[in-house]
């Protein structure tokens, strides 16, 4: 017989145990869950639901007052939440989820930044209400996955630094002094960017509906993160490309057809490139390291495992947080002598201490160590 860690009294009368009956009670009517009762028996996750309302100092290094959290949130802006959490919802767990993704989202979207230098960096810009309707979006699955078991990990569990790259919309936006708001990183590499939880990739974050669906028909969800992980390596082993030239509005246009960060659905689905002397034209191409890393955090991001990205003596390197493992350089899974080899992708992964012994322990992103970017690569290449 089971016997209760606590009084049946206290059971009864819990938070956790209201929480349960309200869903129950939703369930009989056909709706979702609660997310506000979920929260509220989740403080720290609710902590941690945190939205740049205002512009301060610097689109770099985000300071925590310029953001609002849940608890703090309006009830207009907390239902707001809400409604696009059940419209997800609804959506994941009805007849037919995957047949018509129903999603609302430009794709890529109209990009209000000057692109009319065609050397210059490749920067993404929306409106404050588009950047507001993507964050909620992007939420409302996390939490739609989260909370009917789509996947057998939870959140409930994670750190605040594993929750920041998932709830945060500091993240995946940053909001301008006018309003708008950059998605992701127009210049990864950009000297400001020093802390690890700062810095966004150099893709653009797609819809997330779409990003689920790619996860799902791609069959690369697995039973475990690691397992996730592996599979999807192995996926941009097989499949993706190194861009030609630099990253500026021109190549950009010239791989993916669009004058900004290169859209998540176009690496997917592959894009014809312009590029003169581009061998072969039509390709998952991928915007090198910097694209690499946005491209796994972006996509991860759809089944909650958390990527962060480091910056090494200018390249891009990922985190995955909750495993304790590391990709050295966003660029080894098609290293072409590691590609060669025929060894599954995640022989790429290093564990922390390893890390550490190549890198160091700094939690910056740095230039020191130059020569062990790429290392794990080169060690397992055929020569």
């Amino acid at each position: 017989m089971r016997v209760l860690a606590r009084p049946v009294t206290s059971y009864l009368y819990s938070s956790q145990f209201r929480c349960l009956l309200l869903d129950a009670r939703r369930a009989l009517r056909g709706q979702p869950p609660s997310l506000s009762c979920w929260l509220s028996t989740h403080p720290t996750v609710a902590a941690s639901v945190k939205w740049q309302f205002t512009f301060q100092t610097s689109v770099y290094d985000i300071p925590e007052t310029a953001k609002r959290a849940w608890p703090s949130w309006s009830a207009s802006e907390q239902n707001e939440l809400i409604v696009a959490f059940e419209e997800v919802w609804n959506w994941l767990y009805g007849t037919t989820p995957f047949a018509n993704l129903n999603e609302t989202i430009a794709d890529p979207p109209v990009n209000l930044a000057d692109t009319s230098d065609p050397t210059g960096m490749p920067y993404v810009q929306i409106s404050g209400p588009a950047a507001r309707e993507l964050y909620l979006r992007w939420l409302g699955l996390n939490f739609a996955v989260e909370l009917g078991g789509h996947v057998p990990w939870s959140v409930a569990a994670y750190t605040a630094e594993q929750l920041q790259v998932l709830f945060d919309s500091a993240s995946f936006l940053s909001r301008l002094s006018t309003g708008n708001f950059n998605v992701c990183a127009g210049s990864p590499g950009h000297v400001n960017y020093v802390k690890r939880k700062d810095n966004l990739g150099g893709s653009l974050i797609g819809p997330p509906r779409f990003t689920l669906a790619f996860l799902r028909n791609a069959n690369l969800i697995g039973p475990t993160r690691q397992a996730t992980i592996a599979s999807l390596l192995n996926w941009v082993r097989d499949n993706l490309v190194h861009f030609y030239g630099a990253a500026t509005y021109e190549t950009m246009e010239q791989h993916w057809q669009y004058r900004g960060l290169p859209p998540l659905s176009r690496v997917v689905s592959g894009t014809n490139s312009t590029f003169p002397g581009a061998i072969p034209q039509f390709a998952r191409w991928t915007a090198g390291c910097h694209g690499t890393t946005g491209f796994l955090r972006n996509v991860l991001r759809a089944v909650n495992i958390p990527v962060q990205i480091l910056r090494v003596c200018g390249h891009g390197q990922v985190r995955f947080l909750t495993e304790g493992t590391y990709l050295d350089h966003g660029d080894n899974p098609y290293n072409l002598g590691f590609k060669v080899a025929m060894l599954p992708a995640s022989d790429l992964l290093i564990d922390d201490a390893t890390y550490t012994a190549w890198f160091g322990t700094s939690l910056d992103n740095h230039d020191t160590n130059c020569a062990n970017v790429g290392r794990r690569a080169a060690e397992l290449a055929v020569p």
